[in-house]
């Protein structure tokens, strides 16, 4: 964003903005098309902020089925401009004069993805060569045996 479209500072604007592939191919992001972007700069009390607002839509590869998912969530961020703070410390260019966008929906949109996720039901799912299937609770496994009856033996004898 080029910050000298703000002869005092101060304006709101849309803009389309694409996230290059080469910051979520490695990720586990299959796609992040095109979004909007609305940008605010305004004043409140003689202090300068930046709020950029955008819904935005990850497709995701599903954990279950592999099929690519659409995964949408909200840009919310609102930060105070000032020779101290965080953003322009990390994301402006003095000798540009401009604040890398960027860089800072990227920040945020890597806090959202999530690790695994998955739309398919998680009850008798069958795929090519597998099955998921739901592991017995009851059941107790003969290797913890031994411990089973240490643990009751103290838990008589302290009653």
């Amino acid at each position: 964003m080029d910050l000298t479209k703000f002869a005092i500072r101060i304006g709101k604007f849309e803009e389309e903005v694409t996230i290059p592939e080469s910051l979520y191919k490695d990720t586990g992001v299959v796609n992040i098309p095109p979004f909007l972007l609305m940008i605010n700069i305004y004043e409140k009390n003689q202090d300068y902020y930046l709020q950029l607002e955008a819904q935005v839509e990850l497709t995701l590869q599903d954990a279950i089925t592999l099929e690519p998912i659409g995964y949408d969530f909200p840009i919310q961020i609102e930060e105070k401009i000032s020779s101290d703070s965080e953003i322009l410390g990390k994301f402006l260019q003095n000798n540009q004069n401009s604040l890398d966008i960027i860089a800072i929906l990227w920040e945020n949109i890597v806090l959202e993805i999530p690790i695994s996720y998955t739309k398919a039901s998680v009850q008798n799912e069958y795929h090519d060569g597998w099955e998921l299937i739901e592991e017995k609770k009851d059941e107790i496994d003969i290797r913890l045996a031994p411990l089973l009856e240490i643990f009751d033996e103290e838990k008589e004898g302290k009653q």
